[in-house]
């Protein structure tokens, strides 16, 4: 019997549960996983000249890149960037002090009047044609004095106009040095490109400026390869000037060892100029070819040595009686 409004379902339908069913789904099609990192993506802003927000200054030369990247290699490389932040927005707030001087500089002052003579009265002219007008020129005509050339502004043309970004001044001479921190930065191949010992000077510099020990490292590789006696003194110049102890020990200890280095390097000219270098190449080739003493003998092997020779001529004796 069927009421109204009562619900009601068939007992033919099958019931789930109420616990799912794992299904393993298998035959998938090949899907790649696309590699993409934060190191590549900003090496390739970096490659493709996209959104650059810094530019690196050393002398005339302008280098882009990338504000967060620089400021991420260490705190003091960080606070040189956001020093160079501000500079450009106080810069673009208001004019700089230079900028004011010379504005000031170049707007001419204005003369003083000069006090007006007495003009005499005119005298009778001597020749008819003495106060005629000149030919060309109406009578009465004022003749008018030529105008001074005006000089153009001052920064119209010399000034160059400020940079669209902020600039990181570096403290160096190679713009090389400034490109190897780059390559380092972004990750552009593994090849240090310095050309001289100068550049990878610049390069320990900006290492130590920055705080960058990774780039110290590059410098000290060159440093250590390529090494002749031409610029062996220089290389262990340049390790005394910053620092180096261990790779300077590793150079001298090579010189030392080999004789013939060791005088050449000794016989330069450059080495005399460091007196102290010369000193160590001394102290340390002492230790190491210093002649070798002949070893302690006891009390035993002197005396076997005493009774050896007359054991020795008893010997001959029983020989030549024989």
């Amino acid at each position: 019997k069927m009421e109204w409004g009562k619900v009601t379902s068939g007992n033919g339908k099958p019931s789930m549960g109420s616990t799912p069913i794992e299904i393993e789904v298998s035959d998938l099609p090949s899907m790649t996983k696309p590699e993409r990192n934060l190191a590549e993506g900003i090496k390739s802003l970096y490659q493709t000249c996209q959104m650059y927000d810094l530019n690196l200054r050393v002398g005339s030369t302008s280098l882009p890149a990338h504000k967060v990247v620089l400021a991420s290699m260490s705190p003091a490389c960080c606070e040189q960037v956001r020093k160079a932040v501000a500079d450009f927005e106080q810069g673009r707030s208001s004019p700089s002090k230079r900028d004011q001087v010379k504005t000031e500089k170049d707007v001419p002052a204005t003369p003083a009047p000069a006090p007006q003579a007495e003009v005499p009265p005119a005298a009778s002219p001597v020749y008819s044609n003495q106060w005629k007008s000149q030919p060309g020129t109406e009578e009465g005509e004022k003749t008018v004095a030529p105008k001074a050339p005006v000089s153009p502004k001052s920064d119209a043309g010399s000034e160059k106009s400020r940079s669209s970004r902020p600039e990181l001044f570096l403290e160096i001479g190679s713009p090389e040095a400034a490109r190897a921190l780059l390559d380092m930065v972004y990750g552009l191949g593994s090849e240090y490109n310095i050309t001289s010992d100068e550049a990878n000077k610049d390069v320990l510099r900006l290492a130590k400026q920055l705080d960058v020990p990774a780039l110290q490292e590059l410098a000290m590789g060159y440093l250590s390869q390529a090494v002749t006696t031409e610029n062996a003194v220089h290389r262990l110049q340049t390790c005394r000037e910053f620092g180096l102890d261990e790779l300077y020990e590793a150079i001298e200890e090579e010189v030392v060892i080999n004789r013939d280095a060791l005088e050449l390097v000794a016989g330069d000219e450059e080495v005399m100029k460091h007196p102290e270098i010369l000193q160590g190449l001394l102290l340390r080739s002492a230790r190491i070819h210093r002649p070798v003493p002949p070893p302690k003998r006891c009390k035993r092997d002197l005396d076997e040595a005493k009774v050896r020779p007359d054991k020795l001529k008893v010997a001959k004796t029983r020989a030549g009686g024989a």
